[in-house]
């Protein structure tokens, strides 16, 4: 799967926004189909988005497409007007249910045989929003092999749970992040956090997304372009990490060829889990071009 650290949101109404993503670097951008742009605006966002994703790639960066949740009078022109454009995954919100995937994958399978666009189609990242969803949450990862993330929505989970906002680091907040974590780390897929709505609180930031990477997710969605390095920061291994994985890793391949399963190093007993995590690591850092 691609490295998705940082998760960029750009309404697909905003010419401007737009125009400007062409120069910026986030892992991946979600263009807006949903909540960022009006009802009276929609049409025009499918457009300006479809016009987007036929041009020329200007860099590596995903361009991922969230389109109007399943029940929507918008769903279904959302994928005639998108599918053709071949978007690199489609993100679905409000999803509640593993039947809803289905329904999902039909209406995406239908609208490609419309466009002419050979299949497989592209994968799914999935919006947790309700506490019904997250409930469901591992069956709804585990539904189709077209899920590659399941992404936390606290601004709707809060309003179904009659919760104000508060920092996603404390409280109900922090138990529905570990909870969504393991369901979708339980279904084989990657866990992406919430947005942070303060825009110029860099420090706030920080400390949230790195206790993000802490609880296993794998990457952050982002409001502002000024998001988006601090967190990619947070979920990308530092040298040193690299360096102690790399000693962990060659120092039980050492262990397991003088017919042990276990070793010491720097006065830790090390065996095949510990190991597991640090391979894990260097594979992140592999996949972020630093080792």
């Amino acid at each position: 799967m691609r490295v998705r650290r940082g998760l960029l949101f750009i309404p697909g109404s905003d010419e401007r926004k737009l125009a400007k993503s062409r120069a910026l670097t986030p892992d991946a951008f979600i263009f807006d189909l949903e909540d960022g742009v009006a009802p009276d605006r929609k049409a025009e966002a499918r457009r300006n988005v479809a016009a987007l994703l036929r041009e020329e790639r200007p860099g590596l960066a995903e361009r991922t497409v969230r389109v109007n949740g399943l029940h929507t009078p918008f769903f279904a022109e959302d994928l005639r007007a998108i599918v053709g454009a071949r978007p690199d995954a489609l993100v679905l919100p409000k999803v509640e249910a593993p039947e809803e995937v289905a329904a999902i994958e039909a209406a995406v399978a239908a609208a490609e045989r419309a466009a002419g666009v050979p299949g497989p189609g592209p994968p799914l990242l999935l919006f947790i929003e309700s506490a019904r969803g997250l409930a469901a949450a591992a069956a709804i990862a585990g539904a189709s092999c077209r899920v590659e993330a399941l992404i936390l929505g606290h601004a709707d989970l809060c309003k179904d749970l009659g919760v104000r906002q508060a920092r996603a680091t404390e409280g109900i907040l922090l138990h529905v992040r570990c909870t969504l974590v393991l369901a979708a780390r339980a279904a084989g897929v990657e866990a992406v956090d919430t947005i942070y709505e303060t825009l110029g609180d860099v420090e706030g930031l920080r400390t949230e997304a790195e206790q993000a990477a802490a609880l296993g997710f794998a990457g952050k969605l982002a409001l502002h372009p000024a998001q988006v390095e601090p967190i990619q920061a947070a979920f990308t291994p530092s040298p040193e990490e690299v360096t102690y994985a790399r000693r962990v890793v060659e120092g039980f391949e050492a262990a397991r060829a003088a017919g042990r399963g276990v070793f010491t190093l720097d006065g830790r007993m090390v065996d095949e889990p510990f190991v597991e995590v640090e391979r894990r690591l260097l594979a992140r850092a592999r996949q972020a071009g630093l080792a």
